[in-house]
């Protein structure tokens, strides 16, 4: 008999930890609110929302203790590799109708199999949409959850199941070195819809949902709206500041986070009641988008620029780094040592992935997979290098240094840059930002006093 997924597996347990710093790494900044809600000590469900192909498993293997096993469309096993691959990570497939009529009976064994995770005291993660979707939008939630939820329920008999509702939210889908936001909620007990499930369990599935569904709107950017899905996400956005100004909120990416709920919030609130009002909002909201358009500036950009001294402030300091680099020679060798061990962050493969994967939403996945193996294999070969060659070039400049510090300069450093990276990025992307604001200050004047008619649009 041969192992089960959940079993221990040498090389997952040491690639894990890696990826989940990877994955880290892959962002400015990681934020995870409620893990006091998981359990520890038993199986259990996790419910995340789904808006990315393979970056919310990212995100949960960043939060789960054990070991998770995700369940994910079996079209992606037709290769045996990539089978291999996706076994390997602890992924099992789960057949839909487009996959054929006749694959739908395999789904028994799969849930199976998803049951015994369970009952083996391992994470359990279902995106609970059923697939992936580019808006900050629920889905309406799949059933498949809930049959395994009811099904596993009935064999732990009086020990309670719980599946655990989660958001995970993206400031950006595509780019690297933005936000990850997660917040995770209330187990919610399946115990409670067990009666109702052996008499009659459409209708305890059906309960498990709507139970479920509100809760993972409440932790996640939900933008009900569908036919002014992009007005009400430019607000959330371009509005952000002033709201956080009004609520007392200091500027971090978590009150972020909650001030775009709050936004969304208000919203869908004002489209429900309508009325002129709402109707002013969206015939702004729709020009100042114009208006930003026509000066060649997003509108989440416009609305949070920098004041004149920090903007000043931050580019004299690049330009006392790139002078020193220049006159320094020791600095310039400190430099270049830096970009040696770890040159990833300045190839664009994002450009080369953009024109293979069709699909958006799998962009960043891609983009994440191939500079984090990419990552290894450098990382290793460049290390052996600098170990048997006594440092090479900087050994030469730096004597009395062994081979094996050298090996181990080599190997630590690239996990330190890969750390600072985002920020820094995300800083210097700041910086040449707001120089276009700047030269486009003359274009943008009509822009702001839209922005600011919004705000006492939105406004409680």
């Amino acid at each position: 008999m041969g192992k089960a997924i959940q079993d221990f597996n040498f090389f997952y347990w040491a690639l894990r930890p890696l990826v989940a710093y990877g994955a880290c790494c892959h962002y400015h900044r990681v934020v995870i609110k409620g893990k006091e809600n998981l359990l520890h000590d038993q199986g259990y469900i996790l419910a995340p929302n789904h808006q990315q192909g393979l970056m919310e498993p990212m995100a949960v293997l960043m939060i789960a203790k054990k070991a998770p096993v995700f369940l994910a469309r079996a079209d992606i096993f037709k290769q045996p590799a990539v089978a291999a691959a996706l076994t390997f990570l602890k992924i099992l497939p789960v057949y839909r109708i487009r996959d054929g009529k006749e694959s739908l009976s395999k789904n028994a064994e799969i849930f199976e199999k998803s049951k015994q995770v369970i009952l083996d005291n391992h994470p359990l993660c279902l995106m609970a949409e059923g697939r992936h979707n580019n808006r900050h939008q629920l889905l309406p939630l799949v059933k498949g959850m809930f049959r395994i939820a009811g099904d596993t329920q009935k064999s732990l008999g009086d020990k309670p199941l719980y599946i655990i509702p989660c958001g995970v939210d993206f400031d950006d889908y595509e780019r690297p070195y933005h936000n990850l936001t997660v917040e995770i909620g209330k187990p919610i007990p399946v115990q409670q819809f067990m009666d109702t499930y052996r008499e009659n369990e459409p209708l305890a599935l059906n309960q498990m949902r709507d139970t479920l569904a509100p809760q993972m709107m409440h932790l996640m950017h939900d933008i009900r709206s569908k036919e002014y899905y992009e007005e009400a996400q430019t607000l959330c956005l371009t509005m952000n500041g002033a709201v956080r100004k009004e609520e007392g909120l200091c500027n971090n990416s978590w009150n972020r986070f909650q001030t775009r709920k709050t936004i969304a919030h208000r919203f869908d609130a004002m489209e429900a009641e309508g009325g002129e009002q709402f109707n002013q909002l969206i015939e702004n909201t729709r020009e100042y988008m114009r208006e930003c358009q026509q000066a060649g500036v997003r509108p989440e950009v416009e609305a949070t620029r920098w004041n004149p001294a920090l903007l000043l402030l931050s580019t004299l300091l690049v330009i006392a780094f790139l002078t020193g680099c220049v006159v320094w020679q020791p600095m310039r060798w400190a430099v270049l040592f830096c970009i040696a061990c770890y040159p990833i962050p300045f190839l664009p493969t994002h450009l080369l992935i953009n024109k293979m994967v069709a699909d958006t939403q799998f962009h960043s996945s891609f983009n994440f997979g191939v500079r984090f193996f990419l990552s290894i294999f450098y990382v290793i070969a460049f290390s052996i290098v600098m170990g048997c060659t006594a440092g090479g070039f900087w050994g030469r400049q730096l004597t009395g240094i062994g081979g094996f510090w050298w090996w181990l300069v080599a190997f630590d450093l690239p996990f330190i840059i890969a750390y600072i990276n985002g920020p820094i990025h995300t800083w210097l992307r700041r910086i040449c930002e707001n120089w276009h604001l700047l030269f486009k200050s003359g274009s943008l004047k009509k822009a702001r006093k839209t922005r600011e008619l919004l705000h006492s649009l939105i406004k409680k």
